[in-house]
C-alpha cells in the first residue's frame, strides 16, 4: 500500500500522525515487538525514499508506541499524553502544585492555567503535616494549605471535579504520603477518585512491599500507580518496582528532597538508561529541575520532565497580595517558558516504546517487619537500599558473638552497667502496697538509658562504613548520648532538635556542643520531637550514601524498632537477673514511661512471654486527654495510621493529619509511638495509662522527697503511675520502675514553672 506522502511535505510529526491510523498493519512487520529491520519497508509504504535527520529513531519509537498504546485500554488520558508528546517530538511536561496553595480559591484556576501553559500531566499534591521527602518550598506550601482548610483527600477530589467541569482535559495524578490515603479508605479512594476524574497516584512513602493492595485496588478502576525509582535503587529492586507501573515511571534524579538545583547530576543519562533496560514504559524525571535548559537536558534522556518547586516559586513571585487571576497568569507564563525546553532533538535517547500495561503487584512472601498489624516499612524509595543494607548487616551482628561481646564490654566499662536495682523503702511505705523497686538507668553514663542504643548503633554504623551520624532528640538525652559515642569513636555528629526543645533543654544543647556535635534547631511544624525526626529523615534521604541515621527511639520503619529494642533489652535482662538474685523470683509488675517507647520496650521485651509479669506504660496526658491538642497520650486517645515509616497509633485528625501535642516533658512530646507498643496494646499484653503534667510533677516530688533521687520529667510520669499501681497491689508483691533518666536537665524548666530564678 502506498500513501504517496513525501518526507518534505509531511515531516516526521505528520508521518507519526498518519501512522496512528495504520498502526495495526505494522505489527506484522515487527514494530510492536521493537523490531526496526523492516522500517525502510514501512517508510516506503508512506512513499518515503529516505529517512534523515534522526527521523529513523523517532519514527521507530512513535510507530512502536502507536502499535501498542491502545492495546491495554488501561488509562486513556495518560496513554494519550505520552503518545501525543512523541508525535510532537517532545518530552511530556509534568507539573506539580500543592492543592490549596496559596489559597484553596486558587487551586482550580492554577490547574487550568497549567493546561493552558502546555502542561501534559498535573501532579496535584495532597497536603500533609509530615512531608519527609520534600524540601523547604513544598514543606511550606503543605503547612499553608492545611492551615487554609485543605486538609483532606475529599477536598482535593473536589478541586479535580470542579476543574473537569470547567474544561480541564489533561490527566491529574494525586501525589502525597500514604496516611491521608489510608485514612480515606483504599476502596473508597479508588471509587471516588475515578468518579472525580483522577487518573492515578504517586505515593512517596508506599514501597511495593506495603502497597500491593493499593496498586491492585486502583488497577481495578483503571487508575495508574506511578512508582518512584531512585539512583540508589538496585537493578533487582527496579524490576520489583516496575511490577506496579501501568502508565509511566517517575525517576528521581537525585538522592535528596524536592527543590530546584543549580545543576543536574552528571550521571543522569546513565541512570535513566539503566531503568530503560528493564521497561518500555515512559520514564519521567523529576527533582531539581528549575529552568528551561534543565528541562531540555532531561528531555534528551527521558520521556517526561517533572517540575514542582519552580512552579510554586513562580506563583509566589506574583506577590502575597496577588489575585487568583494574577497567580494563574504567573503560573501559565512560567510553564510556557519551561515547556519550550521539552523539545527533543534527533539524538534523544531512552525513549519509550510502550504506554499502558495492566499492573500486578505481588504480595510479599514473608513479612518480618510487622508486629501483628503494626510496623512495616513505609519509606521513600531513596532509602530502600540503605534499609536493606541495615537489615542484612544487623541480622549478622545480632548473631555475631564478637559484636555482642563488644557491646556488652562498653555497657560495663563505658556505661557503668549493670546499673543497680534496689528497693525504694520509703516510697514503698508511702504507697502502702507492693514493694517498689528502682532500676537505676539514671546512673548510666550521660544520665539515661539512651547510651545503650547509641553505642550499639554507632558500632554498627562503623561496620557499614558510615562516617557521618545524624540523630534526632527531644529531651536531649539521646542527642547527648549520640554526641558522646561519636566523640569516643571519631564520627561526625549532627543532631536535629525542635526549636521549642532547644529552649527548654538548653543545658543538654550545651552538653552536645561541648562534645563536638552540631545541633540544628528545627523550626518547622510544632518545633518538637516529631519535627526533629522529619528533618533528620530529610537529611538522610539526601546523604544516605555516607550517613547513618542513629534513631533514638523504637519508632520508624523496620528494622529500626527491632534494633533499638534489642539494644535497650539489656535493661529488662538485667532486671530479670537482679530480681532473681535479690528475691528469687520475677517481679509482679513493670512500669516505664512511654513516648516513642525505647526505655519501655527495653524493659518489657524480655518479659513478654512471662505472663505473670504485668507490663504498664505511662504516657503523657499533658493538660488532659480531654483537652484538644493538649496531650500526647497516643495509645489512650490515638488511632491507627502510618507515621514516619511505620503503622502505629497516632494522635491525628480523621483526615490523617498529625495533631499538635503537649507535654511538660520534651522526651514524651510525640504524636506517635513505637509499633511494638501498638501491638502490645492491641493484644492486651501491656496496659498503657496517661499521666498529666500536674501528676508527673507530683511523681517528681515523691521520688525527690522519699528516696533522694531527682528523676527526669519523663521518668516522673512512670513514678507517679507506679505509686498509684502499688497502692492497689497486695503487700508482698513486687513492682519495678525503670528510672530511665535523671533530672539534672529539667531543673531549669522546673524552677521556671515554680517561679524560682536559677
Amino acid at each position: 500500500m502506498k500513501f504517496g506522502i513525501t518526507a518534505v511535505t509531511l515531516g516526521i510529526a505528520g508521518i507519526i500522525s498518519v501512522a496512528q491510523g495504520f498502526a495495526t498493519p505494522f505489527v506484522s512487520k515487527g514494530v510492536r515487538n521493537g523490531g526496526t529491520s523492516n522500517l525502510a519497508e514501512i517508510a516506503k509504504d508512506f512513499g518515503l525514499q529516505n529517512i534523515h535527520n534522526g527521523g529513523h529513531s523517532q519514527l521507530t519509537s512513535a510507530l512502536k508506541m502507536s502499535a501498542t498504546v491502545d492495546s491495554t485500554g488501561f488509562n486513556t488520558r495518560l496513554d494519550s499524553v505520552f503518545r501525543s508528546a512523541k508525535e510532537r517530538g517532545e518530552a511530556a511536561f509534568v507539573g506539580f502544585i500543592t492543592a490549596g496553595y496559596p489559597t484553596k480559591e486558587d487551586t482550580v484556576e492554577l490547574m487550568l492555567a497549567m493546561q493552558e501553559g502546555g502542561t501534559s500531566v498535573i501532579e496535584l499534591g495532597v497536603p500533609y503535616t509530615d512531608p519527609q521527602a520534600d524540601g523547604a518550598t513544598i514543606q511550606l506550601t503543605n503547612q499553608i494549605a492545611i492551615n487554609g482548610g485543605t486538609d483532606s483527600i475529599a477536598k482535593c477530589l473536589e478541586f479535580v471535579k470542579e476543574a473537569r467541569s470547567k474544561g480541564l482535559t489533561i490527566p491529574v495524578v494525586l501525589m502525597g504520603y500514604y496516611n491521608p490515603f489510608y485514612q480515606f479508605g483504599i476502596d473508597a479512594l479508588a471509587t471516588e477518585s475515578a468518579a472525580a476524574g483522577v487518573d492515578g497516584f504517586i505515593v512517596v512513602d508506599l514501597p511495593p512491599e506495603e502497597g500491593y493492595k493499593f496498586v491492585n485496588t486502583c488497577a481495578e478502576k483503571k487508575l495508574s500507580y506511578i512508582p518512584l525509582i531512585a539512583p540508589t535503587s538496585t537493578d533487582e529492586r527496579v524490576k520489583y518496582l516496575l511490577e506496579s507501573a501501568s502508565s509511566f515511571v517517575y525517576c528521581v534524579s537525585v538522592t535528596g528532597v524536592t527543590g530546584s538545583r543549580t545543576e543536574l547530576p552528571s550521571d543522569l543519562k546513565e541512570f535513566i538508561g539503566r531503568i530503560r533496560k528493564q521497561t518500555d514504559l515512559p520514564l519521567a524525571v523529576g527533582f531539581g529541575i528549575g529552568d528551561p535548559s534543565q528541562v531540555n537536558q532531561v528531555a534528551e534522556v527521558g520521556d517526561g520532565v517533572v517540575v514542582g518547586s519552580a512552579i510554586l516559586n513562580a506563583v509566589d513571585a506574583a506577590g502575597p497580595d496577588a489575585t487568583t487571576e494574577q497567580r494563574a497568569k504567573a503560573c501559565r507564563d512560567f510553564i510556557k517558558g519551561m515547556v519550550g525546553g521539552a523539545k527533543q532533538s534527533a539524538n534523544a535517547v531512552n525513549q519509550a516504546s510502550q504506554v499502558g500495561r495492566v499492573p500486578k503487584a505481588s504480595i510479599p512472601e514473608k513479612d518480618e517487619s510487622r508486629f501483628g498489624d503494626f510496623g512495616g516499612q513505609f519509606i521513600p524509595e531513596t532509602l530502600s537500599e540503605a534499609f536493606r543494607e541495615i537489615d542484612v548487616e544487623y541480622k549478622k551482628l545480632k548473631n555475631d558473638p564478637e559484636f555482642q561481646a563488644e557491646v556488652l564490654r562498653y555497657r560495663k566499662e563505658f556505661v557503668g552497667g549493670p546499673t543497680p536495682l534496689h528497693l525504694a523503702p520509703r516510697l514503698t511505705e508511702y504507697a502502702g502496697g507492693a514493694n517498689i523497686w528502682l532500676k537505676r538507668e539514671d546512673l548510666a553514663h550521660t544520665g539515661a538509658h539512651k547510651i545503650n542504643n547509641a553505642i550499639g548503633q554507632a558500632l554498627m554504623a562503623k561496620r557499614l562504613g558510615k562516617t557521618r551520624i545524624i540523630a534526632e532528640t527531644g529531651a536531649g538525652q539521646h542527642g547527648v548520648a549520640t554526641a558522646t559515642v561519636c566523640a569516643m569513636l571519631g564520627l561526625e555528629c549532627i543532631v536535629y532538635m525542635g526549636e521549642v526543645d532547644t529552649e527548654r533543654q538548653k543545658l543538654n544543647v550545651f552538653r552536645m556542643n561541648t562534645l563536638g556535635a552540631t545541633v540544628v534547631p528545627v523550626k518547622n511544624g510544632q518545633r518538637t520531637l516529631k519535627d526533629a525526626i522529619n528533618e533528620a529523615m530529610r537529611d538522610w534521604v539526601t546523604n544516605v550514601r555516607d550517613t547513618h541515621y542513629l534513631i533514638g527511639s523504637a519508632v520508624g520503619p523496620h528494622p529500626f524498632p527491632t534494633i533499638v529494642r534489642d539494644f535497650q533489652s539489656v535493661i529488662g535482662k538485667e532486671i530479670k537477673v537482679e530480681m532473681q538474685n535479690k528475691i528469687g523470683k520475677l517481679p509482679d509488675a513493670l512500669v516505664a514511661c512511654v513516648g516513642g517507647g525505647s526505655n519501655a520496650i527495653g524493659t518489657f521485651h524480655p518479659f513478654i512471654n512471662d505472663e505473670s509479669v504485668a507490663l504498664h506504660g505511662a504516657e503523657a496526658a499533658g493538660l488532659g486527654t480531654d483537652v484538644e491538642e493538649g496531650h500526647c497520650a497516643t495509645m489512650s486517645a490515638g488511632t491507627p495510621g502510618v507515621l514516619q515509616g511505620a503503622m502505629t497509633y497516632i494522635i491525628q485528625s480523621k483526615e490523617g493529619q498529625s495533631k499538635q501535642s503537649s507535654s511538660i516533658s520534651a522526651g514524651l512530646d510525640y504524636v506517635g509511638v513505637g509499633p511494638e507498643h501498638a501491638w502490645l496494646k492491641s493484644t492486651g499484653r501491656a496496659i498503657y495509662d496517661a499521666v498529666t503534667d500536674e501528676q508527673a510533677l507530683e511523681g517528681f516530688d515523691l521520688l525527690c522527697k522519699y528516696e533522694g533521687i531527682i528523676p527526669a520529667l519523663e521518668t516522673s510520669h512512670a513514678v507517679y503511675h507506679a505509686v498509684q499501681l502499688a497502692k492497689k497491689m497486695p503487700k508482698g508483691t513486687d513492682l519495678v520502675i525503670n528510672l530511665s533518666g535523671r533530672g539534672d536537665k529539667d531543673m531549669p524548666q522546673i524552677a521556671k514553672i515554680r517561679g524560682v530564678d536559677v
